[in-house]
């Protein structure tokens, strides 16, 4: 399974069924590398997840999204708008819509006081009184370095060394590390905007409570740790590079829990050209 390509053709009807009040003649059909998504206009949207797993992992992100519901945010977040259904093959669930458009080709300079308000705002919240999912359960949780070391197997020597030593370098970091709310997948993939404005944050499904360089690391890929630097002190630079040089063994992982084979080897080889280019922590780096 790879929602990247696959055929969607059977997979709509019976979601369809399931929430036939739904406005679907406004649907507008997208997908990622984990749940395929149908906007239904600014009334809802509705996500699927499938593979292994799926109806535990539509549950644990449903449920991240009711933790958050209390939670003071300077910025808007999608909220449940029902229980999730499955069927045999899928799981979904709906929340409501972030009105906006996703932008990219944004300079740091244009983007910088919008992503402080948000980091700021995770960073000064309140704890969740509901509970969140732990820290990198979507690739495995306290699992994730037995299952990097299990697909990294039919990898060179020096590749495989190099990523357990990344895992490991992430696990002896976060020991003793100060905790916040975090969103888990930071992006400007994840922003809406109106016009200049930032309109909201989605995709919370990996929230939890954990580093708050987490969240930087994604800033670092797009826009270079000599930028991210603007917003956040050296030691916590020094972090986020140490949590980015990890993700694409986070996304190999996670990959592999969905028996999503395709997704696992991408992963796998844009693991390989950083480390070859040197630029696993930085993509700046020379």
């Amino acid at each position: 399974m790879n929602t990247l390509d696959a055929d969607t053709s059977a997979l709509w009807p019976p979601v369809e069924r399931a929430w036939p009040h739904l406005q679907w003649n406004e649907a507008a059909f997208k997908h990622g590398a984990f749940h395929h998504v149908a906007v239904l206009g600014d009334s809802a949207v509705v996500r699927v997840a499938r593979g292994a797993g799926h109806a535990s992992r539509t549950h644990s992100e449903h449920q991240n999204l009711r933790a958050l519901e209390g939670v003071d945010l300077p910025f808007r977040i999608p909220l449940a708008m029902s229980e999730p259904l499955s069927g045999p093959s899928w799981s979904a669930q709906i929340s409501s819509c972030i009105p906006g458009e996703h932008r990219s080709g944004h300079s740091w300079e244009q983007v910088r006081g919008p992503l402080e308000l948000v980091l700021t705002g995770l960073r000064e919240a309140a704890v969740p009184g509901g509970e969140l999912r732990p820290v990198r359960q979507w690739c495995g949780g306290q699992q994730w370095p037995d299952v990097v070391d299990r697909i990294i197997q039919p990898l060179d020597m020096a590749v495989k060394t190099s990523a357990r030593r990344a895992v490991k370098e992430v696990l002896e970091m976060e020991a003793g590390v100060g905790t916040s709310l975090v969103h888990g997948d930071f992006g400007l993939h994840n922003i809406m905007w109106r016009g200049d404005q930032l309109s909201g944050v989605i995709d919370l499904d990996n929230a939890c409570i954990g580093d708050p360089a987490l969240d930087l690391a994604p800033l670092i890929g797009a826009f270079g740790s000599a930028s991210v630097a603007d917003i956040a002190d050296r030691e916590m630079i020094a972090r986020a590079k140490v949590h980015r040089a990890s993700l694409p063994l986070q996304v190999a992982a996670a990959a592999q829990l969905i028996d999503d084979s395709k997704l696992k080897d991408f992963a796998l080889s844009n693991f390989q050209m950083r480390l070859h280019a040197g630029t696993l922590q930085d993509p700046q780096q020379p």
